[in-house]
């Protein structure tokens, strides 16, 4: 459970979810120095400082992605094939609203949810199958310094909610099938941004950003079914039954650096950078009462992404671009874990907006990402055995639609 907007994956989130300018950088890019839209009131504020009159941005994310397993499980060796596909949407909206010459006020809000089933594995017994929603809002004040140097602050308030379900092996009662466990929990979480932004001319200008960690702590009730009497005895004692329980995990910081120039006939280019401490990443860890129950320990590393784009007048009313990224591994291979199996991506894009009135467009994106294989060979562990395999298939595709009112 992390805040989506760096999400599970907080690698892939960075890049994912990071929205595009007022012209249609193609993916991910225009991030830190685009500044033309009122999406930089979420991705850099300080880019507010350009506004001298209000805009407003509604946009829809659409995922979808196709997975193909191959591996074996247990100490049997049982081999499994599974395939996957998930259907995803994410709602957001962007303000941007001029005080004075000097000061803006921006507001960021968007919505995100995921789930995953893992069916019969052996991990099982770790997680079965969950449900996250994350809504994040991100107020931004921003304050021209002089022609070239603007700064700001935002804050980032998210809730989230997770359910999670996961089998309870009764072997202590022979002739049981497996019970099950089922923990819901919520929580409120406070986190803050930095950002500047420095205007070389008009047509040329550079970005940085900053985002805090986010530590995140949901409270709830879990729920025991199916249990064997002898079962449900040893977690009465061990003091499981009818405990309060706290979910904790950490969401690293990063920065955001970038890039834009604008040539004379309209062409421009965009450049991002990305680093996040994704050494600091945990998992979700858990807490009965106050005591631990299961903590994760994953060799995690730092994370660099890139992206670029260019961008093109076609017509009166069109532009077009077209760009690429990539993202560096966060886990070594003998390092990854059955329950985030990352790896690098790399994708490409195509974007192409139309202005149908001043200072108002219609954007359209359509991505391609591919997530690495992220193969796996787990220790074998008792009762639960191991897992060894890869990804055959790992495909997302993404298609973002946007409305711009009152774009630069």
């Amino acid at each position: 459970m992390v805040h989506w907007q760096r999400a599970a994956t907080a690698a892939a989130l960075l890049c994912l979810n990071a929205a595009v300018e007022a012209r249609p950088y193609a993916g991910v890019s225009g991030l830190a120095a685009s500044a033309d839209s009122a999406t930089t009131a979420g991705t850099n504020p300080a880019g507010m400082a350009r506004f001298d009159a209000p805009a407003m941005r509604g946009e829809l994310v659409l995922l979808y992605s196709e997975s193909a397993w191959e591996g074996s499980l247990g100490d049997s060796g049982r081999e499994v094939t599974t395939e996957d596909d998930t259907t995803l949407a994410v709602p957001s909206g962007y303000i941007v609203r001029p005080i004075n010459e000097d000061w803006a006020f921006g507001f960021t809000i968007l919505g995100f949810g995921y789930s995953d089933d893992f069916g019969d594995l052996p991990y099982r017994y770790f997680i079965e199958s969950y449900d996250s929603v994350s809504i994040s809002a991100f107020p931004s004040l921003s304050y021209r310094i002089n022609e070239q140097w603007s700064v700001a602050g935002s804050l980032a308030l998210n809730y989230s909610s997770f359910e999670q379900t996961r089998a309870v092996s009764n072997f202590l009662d022979p002739g049981f099938e497996d019970g099950s466990s089922e923990l819901e929990t919520d929580g409120l979480d406070l986190g803050f941004g930095l950002s500047t932004l420095y205007e070389f001319s008009d047509r040329t200008r550079v970005g940085l950003v900053y985002s805090s960690e986010l530590d995140p702590t949901q409270d709830g009730k879990a729920k025991f079914r199916g249990l064997g009497p002898n079962t449900e005895q040893v977690l009465e004692a061990s003091g499981f039954l009818g405990a309060d329980v706290e979910v904790k995990s950490t969401s690293p910081q990063s920065v955001v650096a970038g890039l834009y120039h604008e040539f004379e006939n309209d062409h421009s280019v965009v450049f991002d950078v990305a680093w996040s401490d994704f050494s600091s990443f945990q998992l979700s860890e858990y807490y009965f009462d106050g005591e631990a129950l299961a903590t994760n320990e994953a060799n995690w590393q730092d994370i660099w992404a890139f992206s670029g784009a260019y961008s093109w007048p076609a017509g009166e009313r069109w532009m077009l671009s077209a760009g690429g990224m990539y993202v560096g591994d966060s886990v070594e291979d003998d390092d990854r874990i059955f329950l985030l199996r990352l790896d690098s991506m790399w994708g490409v894009a195509f974007a192409a907006e139309w202005q149908w009135q001043e200072n108002r467009t219609l954007e359209m994106n359509l991505s391609y990402l591919n997530i690495g294989d992220a193969p796996i060979e787990s220790p074998s562990v008792p009762i639960l055995g191991s897992v060894v395999g890869e990804y055959t298939q790992r495909d997302i595709l993404i298609f973002r639609l946007a409305l711009n009112f009152g774009a630069l």
